[in-house]
């Protein structure tokens, strides 16, 4: 059977996690923990499926919306229960895991209410609500039998309330004893001083080691000094003796506790265990928010499994180097624009060693490995990366030693692995490609590689240095050309990529920069082989041609972007100019509603005089009263009034002003213009003009 190590330590294999440095990056991560819970899960971190990882980023981005409005969960009392669980199938509780485990168990209700009631705004975290288990009957009983700081209470049995009170008594009366003792003349003047000591759980009274013989009883200790002894006299050993009795029963009734109290937590293991799986998740969305603020990082736009859409990476920054840079180590962090799988699936960057091309190979690959993971990636707005199936990476020669493999031959074994699991769906980053042996046939063999990557339509980055790789891209309409750029002045690297242009090797370039003799480099220079002067010059006019187009793409893609930003700020400011409005109208009803309300009552006072009159007076005062009543009871109509009104129903929730209540609607009489509801204990009726749906101020 598969344990769950083994399963995650497959998942990692399949996203190549090890070349690509992730348990380097989730040691970065465990700097925003805030438990052992959160510990664990950021160790335990690995490739997720498809859905799990789309909710796992949205969970990241509904975070961050509550982090803007200030309202980020607490995680106090949150704790790993795993520890714990194993604790009570092992060996029992202790004290120490009781107090872990009260704290949990509040966490987990008080979280679980917290995400109920704001599962309106930020449904997948509000969802992690119905995912977190009652464990309300287990928190009871703790609460019975335990404090917080995980001492049991006297009152968890009535034995152990019993042999408490007689431990205390029992205690006193042995205090009290031998106080008097110490007390008398005869004695005091033997004593090294008057207070009771503990040696051995016995209470003892500190003698002078010359007049030991002066007090009757046991000796138990003597002082470093050999000064003094420590002597139980006679009179408190009967009381001493039933006291240690009395000790033992309670360690005994205790241990019986704690063992129920195990059995309990035995029997919700499972429960104990989804509280701590839908925990973390929690966390983890808190981990990566913490993250993404040092960092610069943002949830990536993830394209759906009918979205056609490739890895779109701009200003992307790899997040061990941003980590260098923010410990002094490094001076800054070049952002790289990389993109795969829209206009092109194979991308072959060429340049000079150290040139920058690896970085973007393992950019690239960490990213689409931290998005499987459900965390941000440090980039710009408008980066896309989609789920891969998995990373078959080429990078580094990590495994040459161990192995006892030369270079070449541990490219071949990771080669092979790659391509037997190579999908459409799975990224491949061959790094260096065709090196380690000799030129011509590791060109010829990386042309026949590239090949069957591109028949089987496989998401591809390449690094090279090989003259004839360049020209692959020449040859197929789905395979592009990058640069990494080097500054031939400085001899160093830029670690930027340039898309639609072959980098030049510059070897002889940075050879004369170095100071290796002239007229060698010139010697070298009329002996280099220039196999097609034409293909040379055309490559320099595509080079130049595609420099143009990829300046063109960026000045239109950075316009989009603006134009999209706008969009956005836009409908903030309409959806914030619509929340006002709502809010004034709720203002102005109120308001409107509390004046009728005040005239409708001046309207009850003067119909109540009514009575008092007679004749034409009455009827005219009648009509003209009637009309002004009709006049209020329109007046305090508003469409949303109305609308409200119109809707209300059985089991809705309204408010009455009068009473400062909600109450459940329990019937509505649309004839009489009134509502019945619940208010307390009792039901109610009062008019349409009494309730409202909101709570007044």
């Amino acid at each position: 059977m598969t344990t769950t190590t083994e399963r995650r330590d497959a998942a990692r294999e399949a996203f190549a996690a090890r070349a690509l440095e992730l348990e380097e990056l989730l040691g970065l991560l465990e700097r925003y923990v805030q438990s052992s819970l959160g510990r664990r899960a950021v160790r335990e971190l690995s490739p997720l499926p498809d859905e799990e990882a789309r909710a796992a980023l949205e969970r990241v981005a509904e975070m961050q919306l509550l982090e803007r409005a200030g309202d980020l969960p607490s995680l106090g009392g949150v704790t790993d229960p795993a520890p714990i669980v194993d604790a009570a199938r092992q060996r029992g509780l202790e004290e120490s895991e009781l107090a872990a485990l009260v704290g949990l168990l509040g966490a987990n209700e008080r979280l679980t209410d917290w995400l109920d009631r704001r599962a309106g705004d930020v449904p997948r975290l509000g969802a992690l609500a119905a995912e977190l288990p009652d464990l309300s009957a287990l928190r009871e009983r703790l609460a019975r039998v335990v404090d917080e700081r995980g001492k049991i209470l006297s009152n968890a049995s009535p034995l152990l309330a019993k042999l408490r009170d007689e431990e205390r008594t029992i205690s006193a009366k042995v205090d009290g004893t031998l106080r008097q003792i110490a007390a008398k003349s005869d004695v005091r003047n033997v004593l090294t001083d008057t207070r009771v000591h503990l040696r051995g759980g016995r209470h003892c009274l500190a003698v002078r080691a010359k007049s030991a013989g002066r007090v009757k009883g046991i000796v138990h200790d003597r002082s470093q000094s050999e000064q003094s002894v420590f002597v139980e006299p006679r009179e408190v050993i009967p009381l001493a003796n039933r006291l240690a009795e009395v000790r033992v029963e309670e360690r005994r009734e205790l241990s019986r506790i704690l063992a129920e109290l195990a059995r309990e937590v035995r029997e919700e293991a499972d429960a104990l265990r989804r509280a701590g799986d839908a925990l973390a998740k929690l966390e983890l969305a808190l981990v990566a928010i913490a993250f993404a603020a040092a960092f610069g990082a943002r949830v990536p736009r993830v394209p759906g499994p009918d979205d056609d859409g490739g890895l779109v990476l701009r200003s992307a920054r790899h997040p061990l180097l941003l980590a260098e840079q923010e410990s002094g180590r490094l001076d800054g962090v070049v952002p790289i624009d990389l993109r795969l799988g829209d206009d092109f699936t194979m991308l072959i960057v060429t340049g000079p060693n150290t040139g920058g091309k690896t970085l973007a190979l393992k950019t690239a690959g960490l990213s689409s490995l931290m998005v499987r993971c459900g965390l941000p990636i440090p980039c710009a707005e408008g980066s896309a990366v989609p789920l891969y199936d998995g990373i078959a990476a080429d990078i580094g020669d990590e495994q040459e030693i161990s192995q006892s493999l030369s270079t070449f031959s541990s490219h071949l074994v990771r080669i092979r692995d790659g391509l037997a699991r190579a999908t459409p769906r799975t990224l491949v980053l061959l790094d260096e490609l065709g090196g380690g042996t000799d030129p011509d046939e590791g060109a010829a063999l990386g042309e026949a590689l590239l090949e069957r990557l591109l028949e089987g339509d496989v998401p591809t980055l390449v690094s090279t240095h090989l003259g004839r790789l360049k020209e692959f891209a020449f040859r197929h309409a789905r395979v592009e050309n990058a640069c990494a750029e080097f500054d031939l002045e400085t001899l160093a690297p830029k670690y930027s990529l340039v898309i639609g242009v072959p980098g030049e090797s510059a070897a002889l370039v940075i050879a004369r920069r170095y100071g290796l003799d002239d007229r060698l480099v010139d010697r070298a220079e009329a002996r280099l082989e220039r196999r097609d002067a034409e293909l040379a010059k055309l490559m320099d006019d595509v080079r130049d041609a595609r420099t143009e187009a990829e300046r063109a793409r960026a000045r239109a893609e950075a316009r989009f972007e603006e134009a999209a930003n706008t969009e956005r700020e836009w409908t903030a400011k309409r959806e914030e100019l619509d929340r006002r409005s709502e809010q004034l109208e709720k203002e102005a009803q109120r308001g409107l509603e509390e004046r009728m309300r005040g005239a409708r009552r001046a309207l009850e006072r003067a119909e109540s005089l009514l009575p008092q009159l007679s004749g034409t007076v009455r009827a005219e005062l009648e009509n003209a009263l009637g009309a002004i009543g009709a006049e209020v009871q329109g007046a305090s109509l508003t469409d949303r009034r109305k609308a409200f009104l119109e809707a209300l129903k059985k089991g809705d929730l309204v408010h009455l002003p009068r009473y400062r209540q909600r109450c459940v609607v329990k019937r509505v009489d649309r004839e009489k213009r009134e509502v019945t509801v619940m208010l307390g204990g009792m039901k109610l009726k009062v008019p349409f003009d009494e309730v409202t749906w909101y709570e007044s101020l």
